[in-house]
């Protein structure tokens, strides 16, 4: 079905006067655009675009003009010890309304408000839906407001990929679970969590285990999301119980053919395997579901280099690069944005650059080892052997164990022959 409707849904303005609160109206945002995403005759803008623009010019006309887009929906949200009070609207290019309303409720209403936002967005579009999609948009994720807070403060905290957020993300989905078991997007987030923990931070049994465990409840709870399928898959390709991830990543993808996630986790199961081909496919398509992703361009560049294809990479390297840019120059404490684009300088030859993005990378968070593990990528790159292994030494003694990635990681190629590296790996 061809898309009826474009839509960007921008980030719920916080309107507390307190920054800590921001996560509420982002990721109140963000889950409204998940959402959104499942109704096919409704084309809906990534949720990172829309927020880039929304924050560089907060205003609809703005917006809908720089996505191209027919119609954007914007709020702000206010919350207070017991209540909630938000403001939601629905606006064409030229700032016409095609619905708004303002909510003053008990905070334990929160979830209902969600779902009233959600009829009257779709009522305001016009946009045919069919009654699998109706049956989705009406079934809340939650009754429980509590858990969903938790929930969507663990999505936002969650966002960037180090050790301490990932931890206080798991918390809190754990905090979801608790006030609700039966929340399986929840189950599904904190399976997620402890999968990236047990890839770049600890690789014991139980952290796998506890992967395996929420991932499992999630998919009982809810089989026919793409989110719980994509968990599930991500924590058995960790355990390589490899057929079975990719019948459950085979599975989101018929369930939500528009999932990035989907996309970009069944690229790494692929890539963990050495099915570089099939794993450049996914990381292509999942690129092209989120363009403004610097970290996509980046694991596609360097699996298109392991295939032997420089010219794809190196095209992908510079798109990347150019992305990364921008997110440095919008938060420069970025440290994934600084090592990945680090990673990218050094393969388009920009060594001085490349080495002090590396450094500040580092500076920033000195014994977090996925900042370690890429940033020894970014010394292979420029053939700084020695510093290179001393990165990935200690990355290995904070954590890393995912070895079949760095057994298909080209950016590590100079340093197999190497002792040292050869030492590290386990016998």
């Amino acid at each position: 079905m061809s898309a009826a409707a474009t839509l960007a849904v921008a980030p719920f303005a916080n309107l507390s006067g307190e920054p800590e609160k921001t996560y509420l109206g982002e990721g109140f945002a963000e889950d409204l655009c998940a959402t959104l995403r499942q109704v096919a005759a409704v084309a809906v803008t990534p949720w990172s675009s829309a927020r880039a623009a929304w924050t560089e010019a907060p205003d609809a006309t703005a917006v809908a003009r720089a996505l191209q887009v027919a119609t954007v929906l914007h709020g702000g949200v206010r919350r207070t010890a017991t209540r909630v009070e938000m403001s939601a609207a629905l606006r064409d290019a030229a700032a016409t309304s095609l619905w708004a309303e303002r909510y003053d409720r008990p905070f334990d209403e929160l979830v209902e408000i969600r779902q009233d936002v959600l009829r009257h967005t779709v009522a305001g579009l016009a946009a045919p839906v069919t009654d699998a999609e109706r049956r989705l948009l009406d079934r809340a994720p939650t009754g429980n407001a509590r858990a969903y807070e938790a929930f969507l403060k663990a999505r936002h905290t969650g966002q960037r990929l180090l050790r301490r957020t990932q931890e206080a993300a798991r918390d809190l989905y754990a905090e979801a679970v608790g006030l609700d078991a039966g929340f399986a997007r929840a189950h599904a987030g904190l399976a997620l969590c402890h999968s990236l923990l047990s890839t770049y931070w600890d690789a014991s049994s139980e952290t796998l285990r506890r992967a395996d465990e929420a991932s499992t409840r999630a998919v009982a709870l809810d089989p026919d999301l793409a989110e719980t399928r994509t968990a599930r898959g991500f924590a058995l390709s960790l355990a390589k119980r490899y057929p079975e991830a990719d019948e459950e990543f085979a599975a989101a993808l018929r369930l939500d053919p528009r999932s990035y996630e989907a996309e970009y986790y069944c690229a790494r199961n692929c890539r963990a395997q050495g099915r570089l081909q099939e794993a450049a496919e996914h990381f292509a398509q999942a690129g092209a579901l989120r363009p403004d992703d610097y970290q996509t361009l980046a694991m596609l560049a360097s699996t298109y280099a392991g295939l032997g294809r420089p010219e794809d990479s190196s095209k992908a390297q510079r798109q990347a690069l150019e992305l990364a840019e921008r997110c440095v120059k919008l938060d420069p404490d970025d440290a994934r944005a600084l090592y990945l684009g680090a990673v990218a300088l050094s393969a388009t030859g920009e060594k001085t650059k490349a080495r002090e993005w590396a450094k500040r990378a580092v500076a920033m968070d000195p014994d977090d080892s996925a900042v370690l593990y890429n940033v020894a990528c970014v010394y292979a790159l420029l053939g700084l052997a020695d510093s290179a292994i001393d990165c990935l030494e200690q990355a290995v003694k904070n954590g890393f164990g995912h070895w079949e990635w760095v057994a298909h990681d080209p950016d590590l190629d100079s340093l197999r022959q190497h002792p040292r590296f050869q030492a590290l790996q386990p016998h």
